[in-house]
């Protein structure tokens, strides 16, 4: 819930104590280096899809505009 935007979350709890430690993690607080360690930890690794949306490919799919991705 650190992260701008995130607004809520989904928690998969069937049982109380699974429930309780949910809530009680919500009082932890990550520094700022933890979350660049989680961040790139959890940043997914290019396939070979990606090589489908390079800016070339996708002028070429819009016509020859130039459309923004995400992250851009």
């Amino acid at each position: 819930m650190a992260r701008p935007g995130v607004t809520s979350t989904l928690i998969g709890a069937t049982r109380q104590d699974q429930m309780e430690s949910n809530i009680a993690a919500t009082g932890i607080s990550l520094s700022e280096g933890q979350m660049r360690r989680l961040d790139e930890a959890g940043k997914p690794k290019p396939n070979f899809s990606a090589s489908l949306v390079t800016p070339q490919i996708r002028r070429m799919i819009f016509g020859g505009r130039d459309v923004t991705g995400w992250g851009e």
